[in-house]
């Protein structure tokens, strides 16, 4: 029997090329709403799934756990993060969950640095005049010579301090939780470019010309960037946010760039997506000082082709029984 693969429709659509081309598996295009795409797993007797950043909290795992039976079923998340699965009813269900890392570290990299190079010259605003009419001019900044601050200084942080010390000759500083002894840090210089490195992330945040977030969402990091931590930021500092929208208190970031406390903000990801404010009358979309792009961080045709090929290959070592192959989300 040929096993069958859901894809979400959205998904599908980034890498049909790859899905298409694909021999030996029977793959589908199917609903991202959660109960018909569980309806479309039943009457595709389909135990694996590949889906998106949508959040899937019941029916999903119900359905799963049916087709899948003492087998089990498998759910390749399309990229990297995994806070729309819900990993207890996964577990609970005979689920396992896999992710694509790595594959997306260039794109979201360089989407970070097309922000702050977009941000600090005022490109949506004045694109925006000219095709109105006008033919203005508004002051910019370079960003060579300035310090940029990168907090989360795991593999895609590492390449936006790639690009901008080697490339944009800024000073990088960087922190995370991770200790490292001084042999590390100084490879961490030579193959990075920082300048410096710590676990004290108001030491970056009083230095930083520019904060660029990477992240990654735990109980920890809600909120982690909150009015406190706005406030101790320079007061013509840019924020630019490529991560995870729930990583920022979107009403403290709007209160600071009314405020005068931030200069400007650049943003991919946002705490309910689409976009919705979470007060109606902070809304982000109405500051002039804010850029915003609806999570295209990782949507490069690059990335969506490696991202396809990983969860089809978590895909078959899951049927192969080749568990140890998987890139897998372990859930406690």
């Amino acid at each position: 029997m040929t096993e069958c693969i859901l894809v979400t429709d959205k998904e599908y659509e980034k890498s049909k090329a790859v899905f298409e081309s694909v021999k030996g598996f029977e793959i589908k295009s199917a609903p991202t709403q959660e109960q018909a795409l569980s309806d479309a797993i039943i009457d595709n007797d389909c135990r694996a799934v590949i889906i998106g950043v949508d959040k899937y909290s019941s029916s999903l795992y119900k359905a799963l756990a049916e087709t899948g039976g003492e087998k089990g079923a498998v759910i390749a998340r399309y990229g990297v993060g995994h806070d729309g699965v819900d990993k207890k009813l996964a577990r609970g269900n005979n689920i396992v969950v896999t992710n694509t890392p790595g594959v997306l570290d260039q794109s979201v990299a360089e989407h970070a640095i097309c922000l702050m190079g977009a941000l600090n010259r005022n490109i949506a605003k004045l694109d925006a005049e000219m095709r109105s009419g006008e033919f203005g001019s508004q002051m910019g900044m370079e960003v060579a010579g300035k310090t940029l601050g990168i907090i989360g200084f795991g593999a895609i942080g590492r390449q936006v301090a790639k690009i901008a010390s080697f490339g944009f000759a800024m000073k990088v500083i960087a922190a995370d939780v991770h200790e490292f002894n001084a042999d590390e840090i100084k490879t961490l210089k030579n193959n990075f470019g920082i300048d410096s490195y710590n676990n004290n992330v108001n030491a970056v945040l009083d230095q930083a010309d520019i904060v660029s977030v990477h992240l990654p969402v735990i109980p920890e990091t809600r909120h982690f960037f909150n009015a406190e931590r706005f406030a101790a930021m320079k007061t013509d500092a840019r924020f630019i946010n490529t991560a995870r929208g729930s990583i920022v208190d979107e009403n403290s970031l709007y209160d600071a760039l009314t405020s005068g406390q931030l200069a400007g903000a650049a943003l991919d990801v946002f705490e309910q997506e689409p976009y919705i404010p979470t007060v109606p009358d902070k809304d982000l979309r109405k500051l002039e000082n804010v850029l915003i792009t609806p999570h295209i961080g990782s949507n490069t045709r690059e990335s969506n082709k490696r991202m396809s090929e990983t969860c089809l290959q978590n895909i078959a070592h899951f049927f192969a029984g080749e568990i140890d192959k998987l890139n897998l989300i372990r859930i406690p």
